[in-house]
């Protein structure tokens, strides 16, 4: 009887291991589902690379299964590494009324993540504020016990405690998706680089895009003017010190000395011809 139980255990593990290598072999990615997966740094990618060759994968991975295929929902990088290295991984099935329903989910699900850049959460959050305003939920109504009463939250309201911020930052949040996708379809690296905090465009610019999308090349090819960080102007009695050291040490006037400077002697300001005398005099006690 025991033999014949082992004989069942086994047909049945054999049966298992060729229907997961049947699933695995049939895994679609789409374009759609992976772009709303935030992409890692790549020190983060190899970290993750080595954490599974050591201690494998501890999280399935999620697949919706839409007639011979299994649409990879969930686990896009580690699917990648498992792929490099010919690993075997878990995974679960979900099933999804449809696309709406499946982008819901991951949204949501990349959403409750810890490592996600200030860019990423915002437009996750965007695109979740998007995708129920689209969709045409109601937030005006919530069903009670007997009856339904009516409740004055708005959509941002509701997302803004789920997420603990405020309900401004979740309209501007919305703002940042529409203009995050207005980019990506004139420059898709761009975008990816915006989530992962490595573009210098400001997050204003981008949001403007969400009410004035024919502007995207200009937020494209604006580049961003580095701001010199202010001079501290001398004081008056610093100013009196150095014009002091000028008359008892230079002989010279002061358009002689512009002049040998290369400078324009015409309007000289004397605040900057006493402060640019004292740097001159400076530089050429350090060489010496």
């Amino acid at each position: 009887m025991s033999k014949d139980f082992s004989s069942l255990l086994g047909g049945a593990l054999a049966s298992k291991q060729l229907n997961d290598s049947s699933v695995r072999d049939r895994i679609v990615i789409r374009k759609e589902f992976k772009d709303l997966i935030p992409q890692l740094k790549s020190d983060e990618l190899e970290q993750l690379e080595e954490n599974i060759l050591k201690e494998g994968i501890r999280d399935p991975l999620i697949l919706w299964p839409i007639g011979e295929e299994f649409i990879l929902i969930d686990g896009h990088n580690r699917y990648s590494v498992c792929v490099k290295h010919k690993l075997d991984f878990p995974f679960k099935k979900i099933d999804f009324k449809d696309d709406e329903e499946a982008r819901d989910w991951m949204i949501r699900n990349q959403l409750g993540r810890r490592n996600l850049s200030p860019e990423q959460q915002s437009y996750l959050r965007g695109l979740r504020y998007n995708n129920e305003k689209s969709q045409g939920k109601r937030s005006d109504l919530t069903s009670g016990q007997n009856d339904q009463k009516l409740n004055t939250e708005s959509t941002a309201e509701i997302l803004a405690k789920e997420y603990n911020v405020s309900p401004k930052t979740i309209v501007r949040d919305a703002e940042f998706a529409k203009g995050l996708d207005v980019i990506a379809k004139k420059d898709p690296e761009l975008k990816k680089k915006i989530l992962k905090g490595e573009s210098a465009i400001k997050k204003g610019k981008i949001q403007s895009l969400a009410k004035n999308p024919e502007a995207v090349e200009t937020v494209i090819n604006e580049i961003p003017v580095k701001e010199e960080p202010l001079k501290r102007k001398p004081s008056a009695e610093e100013i009196s010190k150095i014009a002091f050291e000028y008359i008892l040490s230079e002989m010279a006037m002061p358009k002689e000395f512009y002049s040998r400077l290369g400078r324009k002697t015409e309007n000289i300001d004397p605040l900057e011809f006493f402060v640019v005398w004292d740097e001159t005099r400076k530089a050429k006690q350090t060489q010496a």
